[in-house]
């Protein structure tokens, strides 16, 4: 008697569960018609983003900055020179430095000039004024005035009496980009893209390497010339798998 109530307890533990399975089935068909595979795109996304965080964070990009270097001899007290950069009348940037050697003798300069894009109008044609300060007025004197744009990558002054054979170099697009980088050795890797279209790449090297977190900071330069119109440029930092040597753990920035 015993047996037959539970071999007939057991048949109905069995049927159900069978019952179950079924509508199971039966309910995952429904769902997975009732919700497409859109529905599990932002989980997908999650995962994405929480891989990135394994080898970058923190990471942030400084505002645009618009460079020229100006070269060229000065003949000016002390070495010392002045400048400033002006487009329509206001003044975008100015500065000082250094000849390599000071009046009477000709020194050699080299000077970079960063001036922020939030300044500049892209209409408007930018002059570069260098000058020295007279030691007993105070007044700007022996003034060089030439325009700095891409299209006359040299301008040349050789009959000036305090500045001569001034070169201007091409305009290049910078960035500084910093962050924490968990990667292997400290070694990453980045290119800036516009349209799809590499226009700057190279490598650098946090502090530490993984599995430490290291900081870094890098100087990203663009030359203007290969960049097109106003077309967004975006930034990749990924580090290369030492095995396939894919670039792995990718992440993307908008440079503005």
């Amino acid at each position: 008697m015993n047996k037959k109530i539970i071999a007939l307890s057991t048949a109905v533990v069995i049927g159900g569960s069978a019952f179950f399975g079924v509508m199971n089935t039966s309910w995952a068909q429904k769902f997975s018609q009732q919700f497409d595979q859109s529905f599990l795109k932002p989980a997908v996304k999650a995962a994405e983003e929480t891989a990135k965080e394994e080898a970058f964070r923190n990471v942030k990009v400084s505002d645009r900055i618009v460079q020229y270097i100006v070269s060229g001899k000065a003949r000016v007290h002390e070495g010392t020179y002045n400048y400033t950069v002006k487009q329509s009348g206001e003044v975008v940037a100015e500065g000082f430095g250094t000849a390599s050697m000071g009046a009477p003798e000709w020194g050699t300069f080299t000077q970079e000039v960063s001036i922020p894009a939030n300044k500049l109008s892209d209409d408007q044609a930018l002059t570069m004024e260098l000058f020295q300060i007279d030691m007993e007025s105070g007044d700007a004197v022996n003034k060089t005035n030439f325009e700095l744009n891409k299209e006359s990558a040299v301008s040349t002054r050789k009959a000036a009496k305090t500045f001569r054979s001034i070169k201007v170099s091409d305009s290049n697009v910078q960035y500084t980009v910093t962050g924490k980088a968990r990667v292997h050795e400290g070694t990453y890797n980045y290119a800036v893209k516009q349209d799809d279209v590499v226009v700057a790449e190279g490598f650098g090297t946090a502090s530490m390497g993984a599995p430490e977190w290291g900081t870094f900071t890098q100087e990203v330069s663009i030359p203007a010339s290969k960049l097109s119109g106003d077309q967004p440029l975006t930034f990749e930092l990924y580090e290369i798998d030492m095995e396939s040597g894919d670039a792995v753990n990718k992440v993307v920035y908008e440079l503005k």
